[in-house]
């Protein structure tokens, strides 16, 4: 080992980008680097996967390479590496400020980054377009951390939604086949990772470039007879292409969890139109109904919204304040309006005050609340299937898990605090305690 070149790697953003990080991780691995958790000691190679969604993701993105440009300006680090979503929008601006940057691409750059690597005379151009999307036969080093492993089953968008870059960050949108993700599923389970999470821009889209009409459907159905799998997740699935047969495909599948991820961002008409969003809160409505009628009441589901947006007034937040007590969601993510350069909604400006965004987060977070809590509530003295993710990260005196109604880094947790079990063991829980969005239960023997 101790001639072995060493990498850092530093993933900010979201699943998809972990993805893109355990591909590049995978390729460098297989050229003899090992990684390292720190910068205890000089490193070979930094990398820094970036996020530029959102105004707060380009800050951390932007912190993290100036911290280890110190470090390496200090002789702790060979190479400086930039990549993803902020090299891929800001490459020129970040080569010129931060010359520390030895190596900087893009999208399209993901699999060549022992190419570059080995050429560093060659600075690899940003494309405008980015094509690329891993495949089954892409050299990927999945964490053993987690009893999970993410599967990007598309990448790209083709909506046009106005407060959002990642169209033109990331292209439109290419999916993978469903033999390609299928083989994917059939190797990461045979690894031992007891639940895939499949992830996209837009996952109920997934198909519709290769001509498939409900894709999404087509693939689950495929990964449900995959040997030995434990839970599908599908995530971020856009409520415009909510089918009755994706539904039936969900119900009837013992693997497929109960659980929907739907990002539908605000309520109110006018909003939800200057958002490139085409729909409408009585919509909604009849959407969790219908899904509701298929999966039953207690099937998990989560939304995101944004507050702050162009044209919102206090009477919007109450209305919307409504929907969510209307609604009753599981789970609920708010997150305050960024005015992104290049974006439809960019000309609007961004005329409502940070400190009114932040109230009015609060405000929508603060009715979620106890409407969580009444959902816990309903699983106590009920047994549940629980995968059990190793010890808590509260206190290592109690293990930590989830139910299927609850998706890693977004939602809350299973904590157990009677009993023993394995990380990636499904355990039967029986749930003795509920909180606002964590529940706590003994494993059943």
């Amino acid at each position: 080992e101790g001639s072995m070149k060493t990498l850092y790697f530093v993933t900010l953003g979201c699943p998809k980008n972990t993805v893109d990080s355990e591909v590049m991780t995978g390729i460098l691995m297989r050229r003899g680097y090992r990684t390292v958790d720190n910068l205890d000691e000089k490193v070979d190679v930094a990398v820094v996967n970036t996020c530029g969604f959102i105004e707060p993701a380009k800050v951390e993105s932007i912190d993290c390479i100036l911290e280890l440009a110190q470090f390496k300006e200090a002789g702790r680090i060979g190479k400086l590496v930039v990549a993803g979503c902020l090299a891929q929008r800001y490459a020129s601006e970040l080569q010129a400020e931060i010359p520390e940057i030895d190596l900087l691409f893009g999208i399209d750059g993901i699999e060549q980054i022992d190419r570059f690597l080995e050429n560093p005379g060659q600075l690899p151009a940003v494309s405008a377009n980015p094509g690329y999307i891993y495949s089954s036969e892409s050299p990927r080093a999945v964490s053993g951390h987690v009893p999970y492993a993410y599967i990007k089953i598309a990448d790209g968008c083709d909506h046009k939604c106005a407060f959002c870059s990642i169209p033109a960050i990331r292209g439109r949108q290419r999916s993978r086949t469903i033999g390609d993700i299928v083989r994917e599923a059939q190797r990461l389970t045979e690894e031992g990772f007891s639940e895939l999470i499949l992830v996209a821009q837009d996952g109920t889209a997934y198909g519709r470039d290769l001509g498939m009409k409900d894709g999404l459907a087509d693939l689950l159905e495929a990964l449900n007879n995959v040997r030995d799998v434990g839970w599908i997740r599908p995530m971020y699935m856009f409520p415009g292409r909510i089918s009755d047969r994706l539904l039936d495909t969900i119900r009837g599948s013992a693997h497929v969890t109960p659980y929907i991820d739907l990002p539908l961002q605000h309520s109110e008409p006018h909003i939800l139109k200057a958002m490139g969003r085409p729909f409408e809160r009585d919509y909604y409505l009849e959407m969790l109904d219908r899904i509701r009628g298929k999966l039953g009441e207690n099937v998990a589901i989560r939304t995101s919204l944004i507050v702050g947006f162009p044209g919102e007034t206090d009477k919007d937040v109450i209305q919307l304040k409504s929907f969510i007590e209307t609604a009753r969601f599981h789970h609920v993510g708010v997150f305050t309006y960024s005015q992104e350069e290049g974006t439809p909604a960019e000309n609007l400006g961004d005329p409502v005050p940070e400190s009114v965004k932040q109230e009015r987060r609060s405000v929508i977070m603060d009715a979620q609340k106890p409407i969580s809590a009444e959902w816990n509530e309903q699983l106590v003295e009920k047994t549940l299937p629980v995968l059990v993710e190793g010890y808590s990260e509260e206190t290592d005196l109690l293990l930590q898990g989830r139910h299927m109604g609850q998706a890693p880094e977004i939602d809350g947790v299973v904590y157990i605090n009677e009993g023993h079990a394995q990380m990636g063991e499904i355990c039967n829980v029986t749930v003795l305690e509920a909180m606002a969005y964590d529940i706590v239960g003994k494993i059943e023997n």
